[in-house]
């Protein structure tokens, strides 16, 4: 009897339909996910003078003593986290605004065609560039690397600080 087989058949057809028309839920967008406003959580980073890290630096280059060394870098560590708090906005027209570090600002964002690479351009000013580690609906991730040059031991030759911040945003 071909009922069974009939039967059979059926139920694979109509689970096979099922999942076809579940599956075919339209999922947001990066760029969806990306507009609203997000608070800033608690950054970590990494400071690097050329291959020591600052504290390193500071005792071994500058002649500091561990608990000094530790005092400066807790000071600066402070500093650059103050200028990781509070939110950004980012709207759907790509302009955005901030309040980051007790800062306004605002300007224009893009995101790369992958989603991995999230521009800010700020109207006076340079275009930063976060690396993005994860973006759902209400979670952002995302590294920032900076480079710049600072005579740090007043010997008229500046050194090379990379700055590396993981910045973690909630809505």
């Amino acid at each position: 009897m071909k009922t069974p087989q009939i039967i059979s058949r059926s139920l694979v057809l109509i689970l096979i339909a099922g999942l076809s028309l579940s599956s075919c839920k339209k999922s947001k967008s990066s760029t969806e996910n990306l507009v609203g406003t997000w608070t800033a959580g608690t950054p970590t980073f990494t400071m690097m003078v050329g291959t020591k890290t600052l504290a390193q630096y500071y005792t071994d280059v500058m002649g500091l003593t561990a608990a000094q060394a530790l005092q400066y870098s807790t000071v600066i560590n402070l500093a650059v986290m103050q200028g990781f708090t509070g939110t950004i906005t980012f709207k759907s027209d790509n302009t955005y605004t901030t309040n980051l570090g007790g800062t306004t600002e605002t300007g224009t964002w893009s995101l790369s065609s992958d989603s991995k690479t999230l521009t800010i351009t700020p109207t006076a000013g340079t275009p930063t560039v976060i690396t993005i580690a994860s973006l759902t609906a209400n979670s952002l991730k995302g590294t920032l690397n900076d480079t710049i040059s600072e005579d740090l031991n007043g010997d008229g030759t500046p050194e090379t600080i990379t700055i590396t911040v993981d910045i973690p945003f909630t809505r």
